[in-house]
């Protein structure tokens, strides 16, 4: 695993769920506003919230219909029925989206040109997360009290793979390019944003773009009044431990998204006394090979 960067930038205040593709980013907003960022240029309003990604298309909600179009122009747009859709994805030639129904149960629907196929289900307390493709791939998150893994469901064939898994820590929110894997790995000491081939593998692996202090606050690993010891550390140089939150401070990481160059990944926050907010990060990631 390659060293970790604990460095970032602001990329969007008062957003989540990023998307990106077609050399173009989209984000949501809270109130229902979602923005299309094309090229460096002002980020414009979309006619509908939750947007996603996936070549030359884009895709939005509207209720319980979806509008797909070109990313370029915004037209040549077509309407699909997808009643009590939530988060979704798009690419150059599929559509899906997560439904949740009033007793928890979680399904992953495909369009099709004659009714929408059930892709994956997950029911309460287990839960699936926002939908991604990547090539001929679905990823989806899958996590629960038994644990957490991303999941790979060939397109073509149906079948599953377990792409990441990791007994000792939360594997969630993948995006990928087409030919790379994004992905939060959480434990009780970090949150890291790694990235690694999009094939299943070990996620020790991949590598690590991002580190972030963990949702929880950990201990000073010392006492009131003393130090942590040196003895027995090369050089007496103790190794420096992971990042730590601020008191009162849980942030998570969330929703990613992947561009050619640029990784993008959700922080909620909550703090003592504030609102809740979350806001979007940004690191590099560099281009596939």
């Amino acid at each position: 695993m390659t060293p970790a960067r604990t460095a970032f930038t602001l990329f969007a205040g008062s957003a989540y769920d990023p998307a990106a593709g077609g050399g173009a980013v989209a984000w949501q907003r809270p109130g229902g506003v979602a923005l299309l960022l094309q090229h460096g240029n002002e980020a414009t309003a979309l006619p509908g919230s939750h947007p996603a990604l996936g070549g030359a298309r884009i895709a939005w909600r509207d209720g319980d219909r979806i509008t797909t179009a070109d990313v370029a122009t915004l037209r040549d747009r077509q309407p699909h029925a997808a009643p009590g859709a939530s988060v979704l994805a798009v690419s150059e030639t599929a559509l899906a989206w997560r439904t949740r129904d009033a007793a928890g149960t979680d399904r992953v629907w495909l369009a099709t040109p004659a009714a929408p196929r059930l892709v994956l289900e997950s029911r309460a307390p287990a839960e699936l997360g926002r939908p991604a493709f990547g090539g001929n791939l679905l990823l989806c998150h899958t996590a629960g009290p038994s644990g957490s893994s991303l999941l790979g469901v060939d397109l073509t064939t149906g079948a599953q793979h377990v792409m990441r898994a990791d007994p000792g820590a939360q594997i969630t929110n993948p995006a990928s390019d087409g030919r790379r894997l994004l992905y939060v790995h959480a434990t009780g000491e970090t949150q890291q944003l790694r990235i690694g081939p999009l094939a299943a593998g070990d996620p020790d692996a991949d590598t690590v773009l991002l580190v972030h202090h963990s949702a929880g606050r950990r201990d000073t690993e010392h006492e009131p009044g003393r130090h942590r010891h040196r003895q027995g550390y090369p050089g007496r140089r103790r190794p420096k431990l992971p990042p730590r939150a601020a008191p009162g401070v849980v942030a998570t990481l969330w929703s990613t998204a992947l561009s050619a160059e640029t990784a993008y990944v959700t922080r909620l926050r909550a703090a003592r006394g504030r609102p809740r907010s979350a806001d979007i990060l940004s690191v590099p990631a560099a281009p596939a090979g």
